[in-house]
């Protein structure tokens, strides 16, 4: 046995144990939801109660992008029940999109901000579009286009 090889090896495989997993969400499984994804964006603050009345039941968010340019703000969020476990969009009232495949990316949500007054609001938002929702939305409102990033895969 060549003792550096198996130090390193045995070191590399204690770095992984101690690192949290990754959270990849499947239809069996449970979203592993980091608390800070809601507490420390602001856009998510501001989104997830708005989130939760439009689905109908109290909803946390992972957020995959958030971005602001002034006043204006852009996130893109994948809802998740109050518990971190995936939404049963046959309970809500996107159940007959849902149903009919017309509910994309497991209801990726995607809304424009803005703060006035120090408080961040929705402007506009879309749940699991099969489209560019909102491709229209800087014109519409006065945002501006290029704070409507994609994210990144």
């Amino acid at each position: 046995m060549n003792t550096p090889r198996f130090i390193v090896a045995a070191g590399l495989a204690l770095l992984g144990a101690c690192s949290p997993p990754t959270p990849q969400p499947s239809d069996e499984s449970s979203a592993d939801i980091a608390a800070s994804d809601t507490q420390s964006d602001p856009l998510a603050i501001a989104l997830t109660p708005v989130l939760s009345e439009d689905i109908g039941r109290p909803v946390s968010v992972s957020v995959q992008t958030s971005a602001v340019d002034g006043d204006w703000g852009w996130i893109v969020a994948q809802p998740w029940t109050a518990d971190g476990t995936q939404i049963d969009w046959s309970q809500t009232r996107h159940a007959e999109r849902a149903r009919e495949g017309l509910l994309d990316g497991g209801g990726m949500t995607y809304a424009l901000m803005r703060r006035e007054n120090g408080r961040w609001s929705v402007v506009e938002f879309v749940v699991g579009p099969t489209d560019a929702a909102w491709a229209e939305w800087a014109q519409r409102h006065g945002a501006p286009a290029s704070l409507m990033v994609m994210p990144s895969k």
